[in-house]
């Protein structure tokens, strides 16, 4: 759910936003209401990925960030 917050904070601010979601978003909430709020941050330029899980994040030469995840259902 921090995860969640902290997209729409940084997308707010002009900043690109990756959300890496293991299951369901918003576990534990109302699941028609955490998929208008995915919804709606999708339209505001969030980028979901299912079904993944992080494995690592290496900062570049560059300052920038680089991470590497896998998705759990196909293994790429």
């Amino acid at each position: 759910d921090i995860g969640l917050e902290c997209a729409g904070f940084l997308n707010s601010l002009g900043y690109s936003a990756t959300v890496l979601v293991r299951s369901v978003p918003l576990r534990g909430f109302d699941q028609q209401m955490a998929r208008m709020i995915t919804n709606e941050m999708e339209e505001k330029g969030v980028t979901f990925h299912h079904r993944c899980i992080p494995l690592s994040v290496e900062k570049l030469e560059s300052g920038q960030l680089k991470a590497r995840w896998l998705n759990t259902e196909t293994k790429e």
